[in-house]
């Protein structure tokens, strides 16, 4: 259809997204949304009345330019760039302790069957809350690496097995040695086995 010469311009609309990242990008630099403070893209959806999606172009925008950055999950969301919230930090903290664990159980500090130390002296060492030595030992526990040495936690918590990684070293002569240390199937390198 032609346009007629008396009728009126179309205006085209803005992206939304686009619209709700100059409104986020004036908050971000008047100071209005607070260096540390983080907002979650669900909450940005009910304060706009929109879609997840549209929120995710706007986000995406803001991340491209700089001004934002984001972090998925528990401790997730969006905040202005520069400054790390502190429950990332948190977050960032009990990730370094289970790995020190892991590395720890790894090479022997913890053998397999002993005793972990207990939650306070781990917390001491580490300068944090007990409550964050046990959401550190949560993953390993969830992942079989640990377990408690009793029916509950107050018990203790004893190393199970050595961490994934370690549990099956690969031989210096090339081949993956699956089995683990055990015999291997003669059949089996024979080629004498059955799909």
């Amino acid at each position: 259809m032609r346009d007629e010469p008396n009728s009126a311009p179309r205006t085209l609309r803005v992206d939304p997204s686009t619209e709700f990242a100059d409104t986020l990008r004036k908050e971000i630099t008047d100071g209005t949304w607070a260096p540390g403070t983080v907002r979650r893209s669900g909450e940005l959806a009910r304060r706009f009345g929109t879609t997840p999606h549209v929120i995710s172009k706007t986000v995406q925008q803001l991340r491209d330019e700089g001004l934002v950055a984001t972090r998925a999950g528990g401790g997730g969301g969006l905040t202005p760039c520069g400054t790390t919230p502190s429950k990332w930090q948190e977050r960032a903290h009990r990730d370094a302790i289970a790995d020190t664990i892991r590395k720890r159980i790894s090479d022997g500090t913890y053998p397999v069957g002993e005793l972990l130390p207990s939650i306070t002296a781990l917390s001491k060492e580490f300068s944090v809350a007990r409550s964050t030595i046990s959401l550190a030992l949560k993953p390993l526990k969830d992942g079989g690496i640990l377990t408690n040495a009793g029916p509950t936690a107050h018990y203790g918590t004893v190393v199970a097995q050595r961490t994934a990684s370690d549990a099956c070293p690969q031989p210096d002569t090339g081949r993956a040695d699956t089995d683990c240390g055990q015999a291997p199937d003669t059949d089996r390198e024979r080629g004498l086995f059955h799909a």
